[in-house]
């Protein structure tokens, strides 16, 4: 009886296994809508993937645990339907703040085209469990979707910088990944623990060799202004357009600049000058989180080099030189 039970269970779930991923999915992006509302949502989805890893560490323990009986068709279906859950929920988490932080620059194509990708096949159940027979690629898979996440959960819980957190989201998810890819494979020689090692270490460094290609995945530009002037009692720039005449900019301009950051986080920010494509000014900001319309915050450049005509553009990055988005204009002879 309780056989028939379990198999009639398990049989329902599997039809069920799509709207699966649409409640995945939903809840995904009903996180990123409430999670500024709802703080501890954060840190449940955070104790959530980091709890995965510790499933993923002992999972032939609790199938052993099973092995032989009614419950092992049940329990294999549940494990492989709850991970796949808890992906669809990282990376569908993740995905609007890496679509609406993106500046469009080539920087980001890699890091936005993957993320994309990780969330497609999470939710393409013929895609996802031909991954999932590959122990290696499945446990990268749940690390690039930790890393991912990690980058967004880390400023929102613990109000850290987007710098220390690109810091901790690599540290951490090297930490959680080096013991679970050892158990891949079971013994091997001695160079092929060596580069697992290595792996775990490439991880761990990204923030040295990849900074530039990680986006700050909790700030965004919602307003962006080149302006001939700045009203500095109510913060609004005056005479703002694309196209400026050099004759018309004896005092210079102001690149304006509203940064959404989560509240309580405040960090350094710079507006890097470039003229024709060369470096000719980099001035220091900090920004405060927490107001909805961003941070509001300018830059002035009160000399302009000679001759000042061609293409400008003002860059916005962080300390560990991610764009935040970029400004460009035109001056004319």
């Amino acid at each position: 009886m309780q056989a028939r039970w379990l198999e009639s269970l398990n049989t329902l779930l599997y039809r069920l296994r799509h709207l699966w991923a649409v409640g995945s999915f939903s809840l995904g992006l009903a996180s990123y809508f409430l999670v500024e509302r709802k703080p501890w949502l954060a840190a449940v989805l955070t104790a959530v993937l980091v709890g995965t890893w510790l499933v993923l560490l002992t999972e032939n323990f609790w199938l052993r645990r099973f092995r032989g009986g009614a419950m092992e068709p049940l329990a294999q279906g549940a494990l492989k339907l709850m991970l796949q859950g808890v992906h669809q929920e990282a990376f569908f988490f993740s995905l609007p703040f890496v679509i609406l932080q993106w500046s469009g620059g080539a920087e980001y194509f890699l890091f936005t085209g993957l993320v994309i990708a990780g969330a497609l096949v999470s939710i393409i159940d013929p895609l996802y469990f031909r991954l999932a027979g590959h122990r290696a690629l499945y446990f990268g898979f749940h690390a690039w979707a930790l890393f991912v996440a990690l980058l967004v959960l880390l400023p929102l819980i613990f109000k850290w910088p987007t710098n220390y957190a690109l810091d901790g989201a690599a540290v951490l998810t090297a930490l959680f990944a080096l013991p679970s890819f050892w158990r891949v494979g079971g013994p091997r020689p001695a160079y092929r623990w060596a580069l697992l090692v290595v792996f775990s270490g490439a991880i761990a460094t990204v923030p040295f060799w990849g900074a530039a290609l990680v986006p700050p995945l909790t700030l965004s530009l919602e307003e962006r202004a080149m302006a001939a002037s700045i009203n500095r009692a109510s913060r609004e720039p005056l005479v703002t357009g694309r196209r400026f005449a050099a004759s018309e900019l004896d005092d210079g301009l102001y690149a304006y600049t509203a940064i959404r950051a989560p509240l309580g986080l405040g960090q350094p920010v710079s507006h890097y000058w470039y003229h024709d494509g060369e470096l000719v000014d980099r001035i220091g900001l900090h920004l405060t989180g927490g107001r909805r319309e961003g941070y509001r915050t300018w830059s002035h450049k009160a000399h302009l080099p000679a001759p000042a005509a061609g293409d400008w553009r003002v860059e916005v990055r962080t300390d560990k030189n991610q764009i935040i988005g970029v400004l460009r204009f035109t001056i004319t002879p």
